[in-house]
């Protein structure tokens, strides 16, 4: 948004507007955009209505075996018999979460708090350990939509043009131990060696799922001076067609990408076919 209204180098109330966003001088819903020319107005107000979906899959496992082994050693006159054995025990445990939340454009800009982010001049880095928690990719994908969109005359078949991206974060930690124990023989005696292995291993394969759906129809003067008033007066209806066309796009993905390439047959919820 600053970078958009600093471009207009001819108008010094639009540069007075975006070097205040700029330098994050007060949060962007205390901003004041009535006094810009119309056309400014239109296109900002344009992007209220934008809808975005983030579908979650977090797919946990947890793997911990136990291999042991015992061979125990008998003397005889003629030489040491050997009767090695071995045991093991495997076991893992694995747990799946999902979850879906959907945002307007609008209401991202409008109604998250300033404390959300505790420094506005901090950008939220790459998590490697954890990837889903920190830096994901999302401008990207909300770049590609916005130039299909604006460039490319991206459309729907019925209803607003969507797009959809899905990102893939899997971690993998290990550790093992094998240790190996060996009592020295007495003379006469029986000699036993044996050993056990540890291993331990957490799989985490997070999955995120970014539908984005533009707008099907235009905000009225009233809207539209109400999205751009300070305060936290606009609220976008919740169920908006953009909603529900960017959950659609998402449901469109997974039945297209994830359930086709399950191995044998797929029982599909009726109502998610509902949907389409």
């Amino acid at each position: 948004m600053a970078a958009y209204l600093l471009l207009q180098n001819k108008d010094p109330v639009a540069l007075a507007k975006g070097n205040g966003l700029r330098n994050r001088d007060i949060p962007y819903s205390q901003i004041d955009l009535r006094p810009l020319n119309d056309d400014l107005k239109s296109t900002i107000a344009g992007f209220a209505k934008y809808a975005v979906t983030y579908d979650f899959t977090f797919d946990g496992t947890i793997t911990n075996n136990v291999n042991g082994s015992l061979t125990p050693t008998t003397t005889f006159g003629s030489g040491n018999r050997a009767f090695p054995f071995t045991a093991a025990l495997d076991r893992s445990r694995q747990n799946i979460q999902t979850f879906r939340e959907t945002d307007t454009f609008g209401d991202l800009l409008k109604k998250t708090p300033s404390a959300y982010c505790a420094d506005p001049h901090h950008n939220v880095a790459r998590n490697y350990v954890y990837p889903i928690t920190g830096s994901v990719g999302i401008a990207k994908q909300l770049q590609d939509f916005l130039s299909l969109k604006v460039f490319s005359n991206l459309a729907g078949k019925e209803g607003p043009p969507t797009f959809t991206s899905t990102i893939t974060f899997k971690t993998t930690m290990r550790g093992t131990a094998d240790p190996t124990v060996v009592i020295s023989p007495v003379v006469g005696s029986t000699t036993r060696s044996g050993g056990y292995g540890l291993t331990s291993e957490r799989s985490d394969e997070h999955k995120l799922i970014v539908g984005f759906a533009a707008i099907t129809s235009e905000m009225n003067g009233a809207q539209v001076a109400e999205f751009l008033s300070p305060g936290t007066l606009f609220q976008t209806p919740r169920g908006t067609s953009e909603e529900i066309a960017s959950e659609k796009a998402v449901n469109e993905s997974i039945l297209r990408f994830e359930l086709g390439r399950q191995s044998g047959p797929v029982i599909v919820n009726s109502s998610l076919l509902s949907l389409f």
